[in-house]
């Protein structure tokens, strides 16, 4: 609209048009078939690509049998505490208690949900992760409650003239 209120009649078409001057009817579409061959073979390539990742991520590595490890006498565990130790591997802890009762059971120290480390609650019996409240049976390392989906790594032990030692198991 001009100021005076009349309609103004473009003679040529705007600039806009020259700079993206596509001819629609020219152009060609994309067909449903071409479109559906695309999907079909994209897709067909993404799970190829993801099974071949999985593959390899999960093909068999050797197992490194652990040294057995030396923990101390029976008699100097108390009943009622934990030790935290170097086991399987330098630098992975788990995590030793005492029952009350005089049994023995270890753990790896990480807590399967997302890595914390667990430590021991004398008070209520349980292995805690600090990080989101995860609770595990201080007797089996099996999940109570919390986020975690799955119970702690067991490390194995034996009694060897009065000695108790790691022996398996562990790890993260």
């Amino acid at each position: 609209m001009t100021p005076s209120g009349k309609k103004k009649i473009l003679k040529h078409p705007p600039h806009w048009k020259d700079d993206f001057s596509v001819d629609w009817d020219e152009t060609d579409y994309v067909s449903r078939r071409e479109f559906t061959r695309f999907l079909g073979l994209s897709s067909v390539g993404m799970a190829v690509g993801t099974t071949l990742i999985a593959g390899v991520g999960s093909a068999v590595r050797p197992v490194r049998e652990a040294e057995p490890l030396r923990l101390g006498r029976v008699e100097e565990f108390e009943p009622g505490t934990s030790k935290a130790f170097e086991f399987p591997e330098k630098g992975q802890y788990s995590l030793l208690v005492r029952h009350d009762d005089g049994t023995f059971s270890a753990y790896g120290q990480k807590c399967p949900h997302l890595g914390c480390a667990v430590y021991y609650e004398p008070h209520d019996r349980v292995l805690e992760c600090p990080c989101h409240e995860g609770f595990f049976n201080a007797k089996t390392g099996d999940v109570i409650a919390g986020p975690p989906q799955r119970g702690l790594n067991v490390v194995e032990l034996e009694v060897r003239d009065g000695e108790l030692w790691a022996v398996g198991g562990g790890g993260h």
